[in-house]
């Protein structure tokens, strides 16, 4: 099973949205089983699945249960969720005073001991630097940071570059950072000089995300995917060339 972490400090970039499509995608087009892992208290992913938990993540990273019992399965029969909510916030307090475990290490033991159910796990993780998201990273073959056209978000794109870099020398040397996938994309005069300025200063996968009004936000709404709700739409559309991008990255490593 093939882990990939979607993260970044700043919230509102888009990447629950970005991550429980994703799943869709790779099940439906790729036939892959999925696990998507909410780690995020807010429960984002988990809403969109509209799984309503007894058992969380919370539940796995402090040591509660195994990882099997956590796991929901979702309306789409090759899509499973470990789940989350406003629990995770006291679980990561929980792991961080427990000296007497290893604390980075929790959700990665656990996601192996189920490493033949699923082909890839994608994890959406929270717009901070916590103990799930330090586990996350440790877990993780490979981390995509998603971020949206703003010079402002630069420097905070670079620190996660730097923290990821750090995670990989102490804690997990296999870990791959692929790259900023640019989402909310404006193609104006202005948003390509955004464009040109960032792909200065991080390195930006090919593809990028359009803003596509309402569309993603309604079909969250509705629990459903943009390929169910509007398949030709613009999010649709090049989330399918990113997946495309992403596949064509992994057969040449």
């Amino acid at each position: 099973m093939k882990t990939i972490s979607l993260i970044n400090k700043k919230g509102g970039v888009g990447k629950t949205t970005i991550t429980v499509n994703l799943a869709y995608a790779l099940a439906e087009s790729c036939d892959l089983r999925v696990l998507v892992v909410d780690n995020d208290d807010q429960g984002n992913a988990t809403q969109f699945f509209d799984v309503h938990p007894e058992r969380t993540i919370a539940d796995v990273l402090t040591g509660a249960l195994p990882i099997r019992a956590a796991i929901a399965s979702t309306r789409y029969p090759t899509i499973d969720l470990l789940p989350s909510d406003e629990r995770l916030l006291d679980a990561n307090v929980t792991v961080i005073k427990d000296e007497n475990i290893v604390q980075q290490s929790i959700l990665g033991n656990a996601l192996r001991s189920i490493d033949d159910e699923y082909d890839i796990c994608l994890i959406d993780n929270p717009p901070t630097i916590n103990a799930s998201a330090i586990n996350a990273l440790t877990a993780s073959d490979d981390v995509i940071i998603v971020t949206t056209p703003d010079l402002y978000g630069i420097r905070g794109v670079e620190q996660m570059i730097t923290y990821i870099e750090a995670i990989k020398a102490d804690y997990n040397p296999a870990l791959h950072f692929r790259g900023c996938l640019l989402n909310k994309f404006s193609p104006t005069p202005h948003g390509f000089r955004v464009l040109a300025k960032m792909r200065k200063d991080i390195p930006l996968f090919t593809t990028r995300i359009r803003y596509t009004k309402d569309k993603p936000e309604a079909s969250a709404e509705e629990h459903r995917s943009i390929y169910e709700y509007s398949p030709t739409c613009g999010f649709a559309l090049d989330l399918v060339r990113f997946l495309k991008e992403l596949l064509e990255m992994e057969e040449e490593a």
